[in-house]
This record gives C-alpha cells, sequence and structure tokens, in this order.
C-alpha cells in the first residue's frame, strides 16, 4: 500500500493498525525463512563427512541467522509500541510514522540476512558439486540485484515516502536507524566471513571485508582458504 494512501493529506497520521498488523506478519514469515535457513544448514551438516563442528562450518550462517532473527524481532517491537504511540506525535521518541518507518527498514534489512543464510550453500552447491560454473554466477547475479534491492533500494525509498511527512526529528531518527542497521549487517557478515576465511581480523582486514559485503552474493560461490571446498 503506497504512503499517499497509508497517510493523506486528509488521513489519520501515521499508518493505520491493519497496515501494523500486515508488517508483523510479514516479520513472522522473515523468522520462518530465517530459521528454515539454520535447519537446512543443520541437515546439511549432519550429511557431510567433515569432522569439523557446525560452527565452524557455518559461522557464517550462524551471523546471518543471528543478525536477521534480531532485526526481525526488533522490528515486531517497535510495530508494537508504534500501535502505542498517538496518531499526531511528531516526536521521534513517539511518532508513529517514524517506529513504522524504522521497523520496515529492520523487515528488509532481516529479509536480506534471511537471503544469505538460505542461498549462500545452494548456489555454492551448485558450483562446486556439479560443477556448472556458469549457472552459479547467473544464480549470484539475481541473488546480488535481490541483496541491493533488500539494503539500499526497498530502504531508502520507504524513507523517500515518508520524508516530506517527518519532522526534522522524525527524520534524524529514521536516517540514524538505517546507517545504524546497514552498518550493522556490513560489518557483522564482512568479519565473520574474515574469520572463517582465516584472516586476522584488524581494522583495515573489517573494512575490506565489510566493503565486499555490498556485493555479497557474488561470494556464495567462494570456497574458504585451507577450510570448506578445499
Amino acid at each position: 500500500m503506497s504512503i499517499s494512501i497509508v497517510d493523506g493529506p486528509d488521513g489519520p497520521d501515521g499508518p493505520p493498525d491493519s497496515i501494523i498488523q500486515n508488517r508483523l506478519t510479514i516479520a513472522g514469515i522473515i523468522l520462518a525463512t530465517l530459521f528454515f535457513g539454520g535447519s537446512f544448514a543443520l541437515q546439511l551438516h549432519a550429511q557431510s563427512r567433515t569432522t569439523r563442528s557446525f560452527s565452524e562450518t557455518f559461522a557464517y550462517l550462524e551471523v546471518a541467522i543471528i543478525v536477521g532473527s534480531m532485526l526481525a524481532i526488533f522490528s515486531i517491537a517497535s510495530l508494537m509500541y508504534c500501535q502505542q504511540c498517538k496518531s499526531g506525535n511528531r516526536n521521534w521518541y513517539g511518532s508513529k510514522r517514524a517506529w513504522f518507518n524504522v521497523a520496515t527498514t529492520c523487515q528488509y534489512l532481516a529479509l536480506s540476512q534471511g537471503l544469505s543464510a538460505g542461498l549462500t550453500e545452494l548456489v555454492f552447491g551448485v558450483k562446486h558439486t556439479f560443477g556448472s560454473g556458469y549457472l552459479a554466477w547467473a544464480l549470484a547475479g539475481m541473488g546480488l540485484i535481490v541483496w541491493i534491492f533488500l539494503l539500499f533500494i526497498g530502504p531508502l525509498q520507504g524513507l523517500k515516502s515518508w520524508w516530506p511527512r517527518f519532522s526534522k526529528g522524525e527524520r534524524l531518527f529514521s536516517t540514524m536507524a538505517y546507517i545504524f542497521v546497514v552498518l550493522l549487517v556490513l560489518l557483522s557478515n564482512g568479519v565473520i566471513y574474515s574469520l572463517q576465511d582465516g584472516e586476522a581480523a584488524s581494522v583495515w582486514q573489517v573494512i575490506k571485508a565489510s566493503l565486499q559485503q555490498v556485493v555479497q552474493p557474488l561470494m556464495w560461490q567462494r570456497t574458504w582458504a585451507g577450510t570448506i571446498g578445499s
């Protein structure tokens, strides 16, 4: 539903409870997607011949599931808080619109972690089990489009839609929340990718690895140095 319908010039100040309930349902679906990714990894590890523990082998998936779950749960808490806010409150801490926007942002980023947790091993398997590099690259390319949409296009479009109706405090709160969540995703994934690859987690390496996470789907078919796939 467009923002013009949710909060038109003559409409209520902030999203109605029906839209909030819709977002709560989406949050539940996101959590189910994340936990499915974890269950799939557990089954994959149980059928593998590796002597490494699950945590050693799939630490990068664990981080994606943890971060995604926290974001999904925080979005639920934000939506519950949103229902308690009064329409017309323009203070950032009591703004129904601002908390709704933050919750939606968290859901976009949580979905990105569901994408990572659910598809990384599948794309990896296409290349290293079936030896189909071209198909793996094609799948990774499609994943990159979705990844970029979830990290940047979706949340920024949502922020842009609300921007004319936000007060200065609401704008600052929503913008800082988006920046924090994006950095959380990129940094957490970047650090675990570095550690999984056996690299020292220096400041420069963390920055480099975090920037690489912008195109993470292109890395799904890679092997870890001296571990997975070697």
